[in-house]
């Protein structure tokens, strides 16, 4: 780290050789009203910490203190934490915090306020020093709060933090009066924070990078993470093969613009060349929630029996012997003897058409509802049932339901999703010229449509009507669900359904519900892929420390390694036909609706050997947890996600933050989705 002296002529230095009109925040009207206020007004903002009874506490210096200052634990908006916001010089360094209030606010219902106190810990910020901090964006819509996104160095994210009673001009005012902050040329909502290398100089060294890993590395050492492109600027790579790597060489030849937010276009050309990670971006930061590095601490102990988790399914990789030390399992976990019956389990047999029969009643009702799921997680469906069973699996159908009822529910769910059609359909090119929202989504829509599952024969070959009506499905739910509308991806969740039940209507509705769960998954404001890469984190955390400690020392804990996994849910790691049994398996709930996130943990084991013994950083990682596509044995995958959900209980339930997708969501009054421009 440099000295103070150091630091102090950088920043000098750096001052000199900037122009000072695109930089100078106090030429902002935004920030140059903030900026006047007098000193007598920040000294009275001063608290007395004495109650604090700390001397250490008790020498900050309050520069600046907002409350009121609120996050949103869940991506639905029905909980909230509001707290006080401070920035503090302490020992000569500016450091900021971020306390929740005690007690609940009156926005969360009754439903889920015990739960958001239970993760109240996991959001405080006691003293992040500025130092840390790599950018803050600052959004602004037209309608609703104002809030901010602050990036750390390591790639980590905060939430973000919503200004109730407003204040964010004073915090940049004050920011600038103690650390070095400019506004990007590239993006005027994101200001770098202690950037005094020259631009244009890592913007020249970046694009000199000669391969893929090249680039990655720059990324890893710039530690930076600013996914700031738009929906439609991120395309499905060329999907003739199974998790193929996809050509980006069209999209980069259309994104050439001017390179001086180097940590926008590095991270942007990882995305490029290691075969879309995440196959959309938003206008917002992708990382996850900062690490919470306190909890559970002593969560683990004493267990010692070693696993054998081979990986048969190809000779790629050698079999694995994987040791847990005294930090890898909790220590009141059950015993290991009951653990290797577990692992030694053998998947059974699908569900046959005799047993499905079984299940049901005279009148069509399903008699034993978790039997059937138990079934169906331990064996899957056979295919000449999935019409059927995958019904009540995505919850179109209610398990209670006679067939009478269901026949009924068809045909008026049949004539309701044409009426969503057709208000599309009716759409002349006259008004389509005006209609901006429509003719974007569509486009995106018409363009994914035709790279989805096309080595499927159901989808293969040009003017296949069987994508026509993927593309029709995918625009209707665009109009059904205006606010979510279409993101890159669901395309990946929508071609297996649509594929299992060959008929539109009934394929849109089991979409639309498999949406209710997971649009999270493609909010705005990326809150349900933050939950879900925070609790795979912890997760990990408790089930892995050693692997955890090792991802934290090669500044791997965003852990976006795994965005492409979650965000579809391990759609491109295997083929078409086992993924149907995988996602069979994940909505039977039967374990943990978050079961995605203990196989991805399971995963993530198995190669732990090969990732730490080749000192895997971030790049490459993240190319070989891409390799691994159609490397992956689903069974033991399954086997050793069921083994450590039995290991970490109800420890691993307590990792994954309230309303994290799948888990159904809690509507309010403000709708389910939250999007920039919401009032909320």
């Amino acid at each position: 780290m440099r000295g103070e002296a150091a630091a102090a002529a950088a920043r000098a230095d750096a001052a000199e050789a900037r122009s000072p009109d695109p930089h100078d925040l106090s030429d902002d009207p935004d920030y140059a009203d903030a900026a006047s206020v007098p000193a007598s007004i920040h000294a009275a903002m001063r608290t007395d910490m004495a109650d604090i009874g700390s001397e250490e506490m008790a020498r900050m210096d309050v520069v600046y203190e907002k409350e009121r200052v609120t996050i949103h634990p869940t991506q639905y908006g029905s909980g909230r934490i509001s707290g006080k916001l401070r920035l503090y010089l302490q020992l000569g360094s500016l450091f900021l915090s971020w306390e929740p209030n005690e007690g609940v606010n009156s926005f969360s219902t009754s439903s889920i306020n015990a739960e958001i106190e239970k993760y109240r810990s996991l959001y405080t910020i006691q003293a992040l020093p500025l130092s840390d901090v790599r950018f803050i964006r600052r959004h602004t819509p037209t309608f609703g709060l104002e809030y901010i996104i602050i990036v750390l160095s390591s790639g980590l994210a905060f939430p973000p933090f919503y200004f109730y009673n407003g204040g964010i001009r004073e915090l940049f005012a004050t920011l600038k009066q103690h650390v070095f902050i400019i506004r990007s040329d590239d993006d005027p909502s994101v200001f770098l924070v202690n950037d005094f290398e020259d631009p244009l100089q890592k913007s020249l060294s970046s694009l000199e990078l000669p391969g893929v890993a090249t680039v990655a590395n720059a990324m890893s050492r710039q530690n930076s993470f600013s996914f700031t492109g738009s929906v439609s600027e991120v395309r499905h790579g060329d999907d003739a093969k199974y998790g193929g790597p996809s050509t980006m060489s069209e999209y980069g030849s259309k994104q050439r613009r001017k390179s001086n937010d180097p940590g926008r276009d590095i991270s942007l050309q990882v995305l490029e060349k290691f075969s879309l990670v995440t196959k959309f971006a938003r206008e917002t930061t992708s990382s996850l929630f900062r690490e919470n590095h306190n909890s559970g601490s002593n969560a683990y102990g004493r267990q010692k029996q070693e696993y054998v988790l081979d990986n048969r399914a190809s000779d790629k990789y050698t079999d694995q012997l994987i040791t847990p030390d005294d930090a890898s399992l909790p220590s009141d976990s059950v015993e290991s003897d009951e653990l290797l019956l577990v692992w030694e389990k053998k998947r059974g047999s699908p569900l046959s058409v005799e047993e499905w029969r079984a299940f049901l009643d005279p009148e069509g009702r399903i008699m034993d509802s978790k039997a059937l799921r138990k079934k169906i997680f331990y064996g899957g469906v056979d295919h000449v049932l999935r019409k059927e069973v995958w019904k009540f699996l995505l919850g179109y159908h209610e398990y209670d339901s006679t067939q009478a009822e269901r026949e009924y529910l068809a045909a008026m769910k049949r004539e309701e999703y044409e009426a969503i059609k057709s208000q599309w359909k009716s759409i002349s090119t006259t008004q389509a010229k005006r209609f901006t929202k429509f003719r974007e989504r569509k486009g995106l829509i018409d363009k994914d449509v035709v790279r989805t599952d096309r080595s499927v024969p159901y989808y293969e070959g040009d003017d296949n009507p069987n994508v026509v009506v993927l593309r029709d499905i995918l625009v209707t739910y665009s109009f059904y669900n205006f606010d979510l509308g279409y993101c890159q991806g669901m395309s990946d969740f929508l071609a297996p359904i649509l594929y299992v039940m060959e008929d539109e209507s009934e394929a849109f509705w089991c979409f639309a519900s498999l949406m209710e769960r997971l649009g999270g998954n493609f909010n705005r404001d990326q809150n349900g892929m933050h939950a879900q890469l925070l609790g795979l984190s912890k997760l990990v955390e408790l089930l892995d420390p050693s692997l955890h400690n090792y991802f934290r020392q090669n500044d791997c804990l965003n852990y976006f390694f795994c965005f492409r996994w979650v965000l579809i849910q391990c759609k491109r790691e295997f083929s078409f036909d086992q993924i149907m049994l995988l996602w069979e398996v994940l909505w039977t709930h039967y374990f943990s609706e978050h079961f995605h996130l203990y196989l991805c943990v399971g995963i993530l084991r198995r190669y732990r050997l090969r990732i730490i013994g080749e000192g895997m950083d971030f790049d490459t990682l993240l190319k070989f947890i891409n390799e691994l596509s159609g490397q992956i044995n689903i069974d033991r995958a399954i086997q050793d996600a069921e083994a450590l959900c039995t290991i970490a209980g109800e420890r691993g339930a307590d990792c994954i933050p309230p309303g994290t997708p799948p888990s159904m969501p809690i509507e309010t009054d403000g709708g389910l989705y939250l999007q920039e421009d919401d009032v909320l």
